[in-house]
């Protein structure tokens, strides 16, 4: 074979080798767009099936929030039986006058066994003494629910004479009703110290009975100041914006493990003791400034049905709720118009 024959047939050989590497290399990127396109794909259906699964789970959520309004609308129609407290053991804390008697008064008349606290022992004794006359059971104790100490060694000294209550009325608060600027540091902790960390001190002491048992109720007076701000009672609504959060968080955290154990918070607007406050509203029939009597009678009821809410008076409660999705400068408004 002459030389240029050998020369041809390398290249002929060289060629070849081109294409089959060229088949190669083209094999080699087809499979690689058809993996490429087929993660591409699976990547769609991992999406589309996220997104079926948000839109699912927003359906579920809007028909439990449908199902829940419902149920609201539907207890304001027709109302939860409620429960008996006939036989019941039910701290009652302030409970020397006022609301606090009131409640005490109309628990021992439902057949409730009472135990009474209060910062005032003769007043407490008092309560005790007509409860007594009505043919109730009632035992006063002594207490200043702002010292924690006092309140543990009280605690203490129920447990071994009675027994731990089933249910307890935090009640005994203090109001002071001038600028922010006029309180004495003294004024600002003893509100805080008795309306705020008075409720706590007291949960805490027969809380781990009804956790225990798994039965049981807290009520905690605060106060619709407690839900909205006004001047001249800065230090009281910390306290009772305090209160509010307690047993929103409590309840929470109640829920959470599984407990049956109810949590109620009070919001009344005024009780008629309150005598240096004189609101001028320009609807009265909404803001009623209730007798002790009639609000104490409102609060039992709502917590035989198990509240976790209870507005006083109860017409409140939409216009309370629907005011915290407002912009402040429109809560201003608005309350600026209602106060003629």
């Amino acid at each position: 074979m002459s030389a240029a024959e050998d020369i041809l047939s390398g290249k002929g050989k060289f060629e070849n080798e081109d294409a089959g590497t060229r088949e190669k290399c083209d094999s080699l990127q087809s499979n690689e767009a058809s993996l490429k396109k087929q993660k591409q794909l699976e990547e769609l259906k991992k999406v589309a099936w996220e997104v079926v699964g948000v839109i699912g789970g927003f359906v579920v959520l809007n028909v439990k929030a449908i199902a829940l309004l419902l149920i609201e609308i539907i207890g304001l129609i027709i109302p939860a039986e409620q429960k008996s407290l006939a036989g019941k053991l039910i701290l009652v804390t302030g409970a020397g006058q006022n609301l606090g008697r009131e409640l005490a008064l109309q628990l021992s008349n439902l057949g409730a066994t009472l135990i009474l606290w209060d910062l005032n022992e003769k007043q407490n004794e008092q309560t005790a003494e007509i409860i007594f006359a009505n043919g109730g059971e009632a035992f006063p104790y002594t207490c200043d629910i702002s010292d924690q100490e006092a309140v543990a060694e009280t605690a203490s000294k129920v447990r071994r004479e009675i027994g731990n209550p089933e249910y307890v009325f935090n009640n005994a608060g203090t109001y002071e009703h001038k600028p922010f600027l006029s309180h004495t540091p003294s004024e600002i902790r003893r509100l805080v110290n008795v309306n705020l960390l008075g409720n706590l001190w007291v949960t805490r002491e027969f809380l781990g009975h009804m956790v225990k048992n798994d039965k049981g109720h807290v009520v905690c007076i605060s106060s619709v100041l407690g839900y909205i701000g006004r001047n001249n009672v800065v230090p009281y609504c910390a306290s009772k914006f305090g209160v509010k959060g307690m047993t929103e968080a409590l309840a929470e955290e109640l829920r959470a493990e599984r407990r049956s154990v109810t949590v109620t918070a009070v919001h009344p607007f005024l009780i008629s003791n309150v005598e240096d406050v004189k609101p001028n509203m320009k609807f009265p029939w909404l803001f009623e400034i209730l007798e002790p009597a009639d609000a104490a009678a409102r609060i039992i009821k709502g917590v035989r049905r198990n509240q976790e809410e209870i507005f006083l008076p109860e017409k409140l409660k939409p216009f309370m709720i629907f005011s915290k999705v407002l912009p402040r400068k429109l809560r201003r408004l608005f309350a600026d118009y209602m106060e003629s």
